[in-house]
């Protein structure tokens, strides 16, 4: 898929059936058209959901404790909505949803924040890993002492301060540049066989629930 805004919706309208209606078998439909999208990276994406599923699964079990029919719909429900939006926005680095929201016409401030904090995350991903490699350079292991514990408060102290101190830079940059609360964004309107597709199933089901 490449349109922004037709992913964000048919994001929206698929996660909210999914969770507010009874289950149906065809809402694995979208799923296995989207998988056939991505299928160079399917193990990527079901090593993902299985990541997810190690904290579904402890919720799961506390539910089935008061009742197993709904901890098994819990975990189905939220194993559709989990694979759907992955699997749409795998390829994504966060700026296409902003543009999506742009196009949408979202609050200007709210799309501003959204973008930069994918900035800020963008920024302290990076510190992070340059901070991981230089301990693995340095031989550091994880252990359990009084050393270790200190290594990694330091790290979570540096990150915090660096973290402020980037998210001021960005301020007074964008003070200097006269910002008014806006981003202009560069957007690609282009609407794909593959998007016309995808909210082509998405409606089919919606008209189905909601008619049928």
């Amino acid at each position: 898929m490449n349109n922004e805004a037709i992913k964000l919706i048919v994001s929206l309208l698929f996660s909210f059936f999914v969770a507010f209606s009874s289950l149906e078998y065809f809402y694995i439909l979208p799923i296995l058209l989207v998988l056939f999208y991505e299928q160079k990276n399917l193990i990527k994406i079901f090593k993902k959901l299985f990541l997810l599923n190690l904290f579904i699964v402890t919720l799961v079990l506390f539910v089935a404790f008061q009742d197993h029919k709904m901890a098994i719909e819990l975990f189905l429900r939220t194993n559709l909505i989990l694979l759907f939006n992955i699997t749409i926005f795998y390829k994504s680095k966060g700026y296409d949803i902003v543009r999506g929201f742009n196009t949408l016409k979202v609050s200007p401030k709210f799309i501003s924040i959204f973008y930069f904090t994918i900035c800020l995350i963008e920024y302290l991903l990076k510190e992070f890993k340059n901070i991981k490699n230089s301990l693995k350079s340095r031989g550091f292991q994880a252990q359990t002492s009084m050393f270790v514990y200190q290594t990694f408060g330091n790290i979570f102290a540096m990150m915090f301060i660096k973290a402020i101190k980037k998210s001021e830079d960005m301020r007074l940059s964008m003070i200097a540049r006269g910002f008014n609360s806006q981003i202009f964004l560069l957007e690609t309107n282009k609407i794909s066989i593959k998007d016309i597709l995808v909210l082509f199933f998405v409606g089919i089901i919606i008209l189905i629930k909601v008619y049928i």
